[in-house]
């Protein structure tokens, strides 16, 4: 009988290089919790973004069709089971008028914030930096009351839907390092009328 115990270790050691190949493929695609998002669907919490664009551009107005294109020039795409590819990072957009588009279905990892697109991303039409946008020349300088409302609507439904408590809407600033969604989005006030929502303190 031969002695296998020799080709033991060398078959460990690769097995636990190739796992964490693997694990860190994994936590850059889907965020730190990739596990989580395999072993349960539901999202840990909400990122919100801004689009940092104008409202148009080249007289076409910025929705989810265009910002789609604009990600799949930077190579992002994921495939649904019904062969649809969807290269939008955010799974929902909100236009200036208050109309909220979908982007990726639910169900599907963002690529919109990195190590957490394991995140539901809700990205709202303009851009409200104060630094980047002084004047508005480079889109609505804070969202409009209709994103604002069509924002807290979007969010008790899905804090409703996945059980989610208002601290886990955060901004994508809060989690990278980036401005976004800008010092003009009035983020307190945004989770101040959430924990205010009787819809979400019934559930506490």
């Amino acid at each position: 009988m031969h002695n296998r115990e020799p080709l033991l270790l060398p078959t460990v050691l690769l097995l636990l290089s190739i796992g964490t190949l693997v694990a860190g493929h994994m936590a850059a695609r889907y965020g730190l919790f990739w596990p989580r998002r395999l072993l349960a669907p539901r999202p840990p919490g909400i990122i919100l973004h801004h689009s940092a664009s104008p409202a148009k551009e080249g007289g076409r107005q910025v929705d989810a069709a265009l910002i789609d294109r604009w990600h799949a020039r930077r190579g992002w795409g994921m495939q649904g089971p019904d062969g649809e590819i969807h290269h939008i990072g955010y799974h929902y957009v909100i236009l200036a008028d208050g109309t909220v588009e979908p982007g990726r279905p639910e169900w599907m990892t963002g690529a919109h914030c990195r190590g957490h697109n394991d995140h539901l991303g809700i990205c709202v039409v303009g851009n409200f930096s104060s630094s980047a946008n002084p004047h508005g020349a480079a889109g609505p300088r804070r969202p409009t009351p209709a994103q604002l409302e069509a924002l807290h609507h979007l969010l008790c439904d899905l804090c409703i839907k996945y059980h989610l408590q208002p601290g886990a809407v955060r901004r994508h600033r809060d989690v990278g390092a980036t401005a976004c969604p800008g010092d003009r989005f009035p983020y307190a006030d945004v989770i101040r009328r959430l924990e205010k929502d009787d819809r979400l303190r019934r559930r506490r």
